[in-house]
């Protein structure tokens, strides 16, 4: 579910330097625009000393979410260097959520042991890999399952 401006921008605070995880497209679009908006406003204000305050406060979360934002995607924090060679980021950055297959979307859910699996669990229908209750698509081939 997308993410409004306040909650995108606390949200990116909160993780202030947490490289793990993910973050959605509106998570980090709106903490861009929070970026952008406070960066030129101190720059229209003529006030050199706060717009590196901005940037340096801000440094560490714009990254984190850049990385989060990657991790999305199914990539490496380390294609935010991609931009050195062509500027690829910001089109690695537009690109959805990538469910199958991507080892970053696994610390998003709670660990499954055998005790919480039931035999009531259905299989995916296309890989038949254990589909556990609530699962919106399969983990293995990134299937999605529509409601029964």
């Amino acid at each position: 579910m997308p993410l409004n401006f306040p909650n995108a921008v606390v949200t990116c605070l909160k993780k202030y330097v947490t490289f793990s995880g993910v973050a959605s497209r509106s998570e980090y679009w709106w903490f861009s625009l929070f970026f952008g908006i406070g960066y030129v406003v101190f720059r229209v204000l003529n006030v050199p000393s706060l717009v590196s305050f901005w940037s340096l406060a801000l440094l560490l979360p714009s990254l984190a979410v850049n990385v989060r934002r990657l991790h999305d995607t199914g990539r490496s924090g380390w294609w935010y260097f991609a931009w050195i060679i062509l500027p690829w980021e910001l089109v690695l950055l537009c690109l959805p959520t990538k469910t199958s297959s991507n080892v970053y979307l696994t610390g998003r859910s709670s660990s499954i042991t055998e005790d919480s699996l039931s035999s009531t669990s259905l299989k995916c229908p296309s890989c038949g890999k254990m589909r556990l209750p609530g699962q919106s698509y399969c983990m293995g081939c990134g299937t999605k399952f529509t409601s029964e």
